[in-house]
Parts: C-alpha cells; structure tokens; sequence
C-alpha cells in the first residue's frame, strides 16, 4: 500500500529518510522509560528505530494509528507493544498515565488551528515531569503554535525535499 494513495490519513508521500529517522532517535532518552506513546506510528518506522535503541530496558509501548491496514502491519512487526487503532487526537482519554516519552508524527498541518493547539496541549499536559515530547512535521508555519504551548523547545531542521522539522520538549 502506497504512502501517496493514503495522503489525507498518513500525511505522507514517502518512507521517512533515514537521516531523519537517526535525527529522531537521537532525541530519544535512555533513561528506563516506563511509558512511550507514539502518535501515528504510520509503518513503525519510528517505532522500529526506538524499540532498537532501547532494548530490553521498554516497559510499555503504545503505538496509535487509525489506518487499518498499517494498525495490522504494527501488530505482526511488534507484537510485544500495545497497537490502537484508534484516533491518535484522543490519546489522553485512552491511556491511564502520562508518558516518559510522547513522538508525534501526525500531518498536524491538516487539522484545524484550534484542534491543533488543543492536540499540542495534551501532549505537553500529558508528558510526565522531566519526560519529553517529540514531534516531527513538516509545515515551518506552524512553530509560532508551537511556540505558544511549548514555550521552551528545541528545533532541529533537516534539509530535504519536503524539508523536515523536530520539535523537541522537556517537561
């Protein structure tokens, strides 16, 4: 299945490049996280390079993606995380605890500007303290939303064709 033909659900065209990838799990920390939730976990290419990186030392892995045949695709890849297929937009209300680590990569530039800043603010509200948030887009018009609800955050940008941006935020 092709990333193209499911643009308005996956907000992709392509596999994620790996550059970017190793952007991303960089940020990941290795501090024995009890709780990872990831946002439109699409393919599980993130899903991959973060269940890699820290190994046996992941208690609890919850990976939300709405579209079906990717959800099915999660669950044989990873059998050992929790798959919702569910809307990733209500994540708060469909897990009991706030997470150590929160990876965003929903095409946030298809929703509208208040759901958007609703949405930021229950990533940051439901990051633990000293937990982080990260959160991949590609849409640089959105960093004064970003701004707004992460007051203090880091932005790498990674120059490719769409260029890619990481919002990264520590609780």
């Amino acid at each position: 299945m092709s990333y193209f033909k499911n643009i308005f659900t996956t907000g992709a065209i392509s596999k994620t490049p790996g550059r970017v990838l190793k952007r991303i799990t960089n940020e990941v920390p290795l501090s024995d996280p009890k709780l990872i939730i990831e946002l439109g976990a699409g393919k599980g290419e993130i899903t991959r390079n973060v269940i890699n990186k820290l190994g046996s030392s992941l208690s609890r892995y919850i990976a939300f993606e709405i579209h079906k045949d990717f959800a099915e695709e999660l669950k044989i890849k990873f059998p050992g995380i929790d798959v919702l297929e569910e809307d990733a937009l209500n994540f708060d209300q469909l897990t009991d605890q706030k997470a150590d680590l929160i990876i965003c990569s929903l095409p946030l530039s298809f929703f509208p500007k208040q759901d958007r800043k609703t949405f930021l603010e229950k990533i940051k509200n439901n990051t633990k303290t000293g937990g982080k948030a990260i959160i991949l887009f590609h849409a640089f018009w959105l960093l004064p939303e970003f701004k707004e609800v992460f007051r203090d955050y880091k932005l790498i940008k990674i120059f490719n064709l769409p260029p890619y941006y990481i919002i990264t935020y520590t609780s």
